[in-house]
């Protein structure tokens, strides 16, 4: 009898949307990235008196919930299973969610702000749930950080049903204890991770009380700024800037690193010049127009989406890519920290009382729309699957 080592494989072809439906972080980055680009543009419109929308409507939900949490949801969709070693999630439990949630994002921004954000949190109450599953079916011996993830995810959809019932603002409040106490949650895992593979130095083993307090001192933060509790505020930021810059001395992440983990190491440690900065302001300046505000959110967050983001396309890429940072993600990460810069300028000229204040508050817009379309224009392809 004969046997033979090789045999043939039926090739399957895919339509197009099929291509694109496959993996959750193509669509949800997409979206994410497509937010970005317009909800900036819709803000540039609005500081140019070229539109009657609500800015703080527009500039707030629209970036916490329509590019922010698209990113988020396609990221912990992923990577939930991996962490709980559970059963993937399948596409026929998030696509539906996924057309809704866009749905409640339109709706919110130019129909119903009550239908809209209703619809916006009920499908991240879903992903609560589904991730719930995951973490409790999940064979994973350690499951920390996955409960904490989705604890802050059930806080940000709670805080919007809030919004939308009561008609107020909590736009500070989401940003502080839901996306940064997110991204910080999520940081705290993956950046070591990634340092130590590289440098094969032994990592900090980080005590069980970090999350914890990481959350609290978050969460008083926004609180603090949210309802004007400026006491409170000169005492959280001077413990949290002495708390976070403990854990980022201790992570020692110090080492040459190549770029795609660099940008990652860059971006937490503005996290902890945000603190520093909150807590002079707190104490010198009445107001700043949101200076250290736009140092988390840029200096930290933007600079950890574009880092992540990257490295998820490339790496869920088909066929994979090298997970190495060309020379376009090198000048994403430095056009990054160009917006940083000139949002930190506009923040300055307000202080100051300079007319340079609205040039380089149009230029700081302008700049990050040219960041994600930069983005799009170097990842958009793989992300969408143009190709199989």
């Amino acid at each position: 009898m004969q046997f033979s080592t090789s045999f043939q494989q039926e090739i399957v072809r895919q339509t197009w949307w099929e291509r694109f439906s496959s993996q959750p972080h193509q669509l949800f980055f997409t979206s994410a990235i497509f937010f970005a680009i317009f909800i900036m543009t819709l803000s540039l419109l609005s500081l140019l008196g070229k539109t009657d929308l609500n800015f703080a409507l527009i500039h707030g939900f629209g970036l916490n919930y329509g590019l922010f949490t698209n990113a988020f949801l396609g990221f912990l969709i992923t990577v939930m299973p991996k962490y709980n070693s559970s059963t993937i999630i399948k596409e026929n439990q998030y696509l539906n969610a996924w057309i809704i949630y866009q749905v409640g994002i339109l709706c919110t921004l130019f129909i119903s702000v009550f239908i809209g954000k209703i619809l916006v949190s009920l499908v991240m109450f879903y992903f609560v749930k589904l991730f719930y599953t995951s973490i409790k079916e999940g064979k994973a011996f350690i499951k920390t950080d996955s409960i904490y993830i989705n604890l802050i995810l059930c806080i940000g959809a709670t805080l919007l049903a809030i919004e939308a019932i009561t008609f107020y603002n909590l736009s500070t409040l989401v940003f502080f204890a839901y996306l940064l106490s997110m991204v910080f949650i999520i940081a705290l895992r993956m950046i070591p991770a990634f340092y130590f593979a590289h440098t094969r130095i032994t990592p900090w083993q980080r005590p069980e009380y970090l999350r914890p307090i990481s959350f609290i001192l978050l969460s008083v933060t926004g609180i603090s700024m949210q309802f004007h509790f400026d006491s409170l505020l000169k005492i959280v930021s001077f413990i949290s800037l002495i708390f976070f810059g403990f854990i980022i001395y201790k992570l020692n992440l110090f080492k040459k690193t190549p770029a795609l983990i660099s940008i990652l190491v860059v971006g937490l440690l503005w996290f902890e010049i945000a603190y520093i900065l909150l807590f002079l302001e707190s104490i010198f300046i009445p107001y700043s127009f949101k200076l250290s505000f736009h140092i988390f959110a840029i200096g930290f967050v933007t600079t950890l989406l574009i880092g992540f983001g990257s490295r998820v396309v490339m790496g869920h890429a088909v066929p994979p890519q090298a997970m190495v940072a060309d020379k376009i993600t090198v000048s994403l990460f430095v056009l990054t920290q160009i917006v940083l810069i000139s949002r930190v300028l506009v923040s300055v000229s307000f202080i100051a009382n300079l007319d340079s204040f609205t040039i380089f508050l149009h230029l700081s817009s302008t700049l990050w729309i040219v960041l994600f379309i930069i983005w799009t224009i170097r990842y958009g392809k793989t992300l969408i699957r143009i190709k199989s």
